[in-house]
């Protein structure tokens, strides 16, 4: 695969009704990458997803996947696209091979070669030992894998998962990140929208943050973390004990206090909580320490005026 975008937006705005869901939006998605798409609910990830599949036409500005128009030419685009719903539409009364037969005979014309898919579908999201179970009886991660396996089964070159491990215990959420950055070393394209922090954090090359269907940043999880400002420690006074700001304050320089704890710029991490525990030894007696560092949230929050969970 090359270096070509595979989705690119340009300038698109969507209107449902009288409200933009989405607005002027811009943005591109390489092969081989993981991006994130983060934001409140009713920030417009879903409506997203949908213009990418050719499920909803652009109001206005233009949507390409693999350089075609994913409405007018949505056959071919939708082989290139596996998608994972937040709702995982299996037949829970059919077996999980039953299922994935049942979606292969939509999108594979060749019986034998989408037998042999489906194996290797099974083998790869790790259900080949349950394959004849009924799907009723699987749990909420087996579920997630299986809907993740049933949109590998075409091979596509683009994976869009919304909210792939809502429901899922903390075992299975490591287990589908597993996928997803293997997936990623494959060279495909995978777009996670997702209201889980962590899981953007973890996974994510660049992240698309979204605030009323418009961009409010995109890049690294790095740098948009820093817009909330850096790693500081924070150094809470035992209860009673005398706190001599001016030796503190010709230890350290400068610092600042949120009426609870002394809070020191760390932008080194670890390496500078030593040098400031040290730095600060006779000065204060210390009843708790927190290395903080900035969120994603918290960066949401510097930039819009609110969290990513209101």
């Amino acid at each position: 695969m090359g270096c070509e975008s595979v989705i690119v937006l340009d300038n698109v705005t969507k209107m449902l009704g009288k409200k933009p869901r989405i607005e002027d939006l811009s943005f591109a998605c390489e092969p081989g990458k993981v991006y994130g798409l983060l934001g409140p609910n009713g920030a417009g990830k879903t409506t997203l997803l949908n213009l990418i599949t050719g499920l909803y036409r652009p109001t206005s500005g233009t949507v390409r996947v693999v350089g075609l128009d994913p409405v007018r030419d949505a056959r071919k685009v939708r082989r290139e696209i596996g998608l994972v719903p937040q709702e995982t539409s299996l037949y829970p009364e059919l077996s999980a091979l039953e299922n994935l037969r049942f979606h292969a005979a939509l999108y594979l014309d060749d019986q034998r070669a989408a037998a042999r898919r489906i194996d290797e579908v099974l083998e790869l999201v790790d259900l080949a030992d349950r394959a004849k179970d009924a799907v009723g009886a699987y749990s909420g991660g087996m579920k997630r894998r299986l809907a993740l396996g049933r949109a590998m089964l075409a091979d596509p070159r683009i994976l869009l998962l919304d909210e792939p491990t809502l429901g899922v215990d903390v075992q299975g959420t490591h287990r589908i990140w597993g996928y997803v950055r293997r997936f990623k070393d494959e060279g495909r394209t995978v777009l996670v929208s997702t209201n889980v922090m962590a899981e953007a954090d973890a996974l994510a090359d660049e992240i698309l943050l979204l605030d009323h269907g418009r961009k409010v940043r995109f890049g690294t999880p790095d740098a948009l973390k820093a817009e909330a400002g850096s790693t500081v420690v924070k150094l809470t006074p035992a209860p009673g004990s005398h706190v001599d700001e001016a030796v503190l304050r010709e230890r350290l320089g400068a610092f600042s206090s949120d009426g609870e704890a002394i809070v020191v710029d760390a932008p080194s991490g670890e390496a500078d909580l030593a040098r400031i525990l040290g730095l600060v030894e006779g000065a204060i007696e210390i009843a708790g320490v927190e290395l903080r560092r900035p969120t994603l949230d918290d960066a949401f929050l510097a930039l819009t005026g609110r969290s990513l969970r209101d």
